[in-house]
């Protein structure tokens, strides 16, 4: 009789625990969530008046291959598209540079392959004079695998 409440509390403890570890299936084509974009007025290396913006956003990838290796062609991570907005209407900026981000590969600690986080992207800075006074942000992340993640926006971002 012991051994049986001694077996059956084990194994309640047991299915207890299984249940505080649940894994949470994730698709392998990762995922974006804007979460901000901080807008400074600041002065660049050379004393120049600029205004510094700086991107934030949330990430999932199910299979965890986000970032540069050395055996993957794709270096860039991270893809954004600068628009102008006038009259309510968007137009996209060519830009000499593109922007695109270099990410380097994540190591994950445990044994679960989904990746899950928060990336921040700094020094989106607009030159004084200032071109037009209102712009908004498009962007992506891309995986080792190729799979290109939903596209969020910035929503618009007032310059002066």
């Amino acid at each position: 009789m012991l051994m049986r409440c001694i077996i059956l509390i084990f194994l309640v403890c047991t299915i207890l625990l299984q249940s505080c570890f649940k894994v949470e299936p994730y698709s392998p084509i990762p995922s974006v969530e804007f979460l901000s974009f901080n807008v400074v007025d600041t002065t660049d290396l050379l004393g120049n008046r600029v205004i510094n913006g700086t991107l934030h956003f949330y990430f999932v990838d199910g299979d965890g291959d986000i970032g540069f290796d050395t055996v993957s062609p794709r270096q860039n991570t991270i893809f954004l598209e600068k628009f102008k907005v006038v009259n309510g209407n968007e137009s996209k900026i060519d830009l000499i540079v593109p922007l695109n981000y270099f990410v380097p590969k994540f190591s994950n600690s445990s044994n679960r392959k989904t990746l899950k986080g928060e990336m921040i992207i700094n020094d989106l800075n607009e030159n004084y004079p200032l071109e037009y006074d209102t712009i908004i942000y498009k962007f992506h992340i891309v995986d080792r695998a190729g799979n290109s993640s939903n596209i969020e926006t910035t929503g618009y971002i007032k310059l002066k």
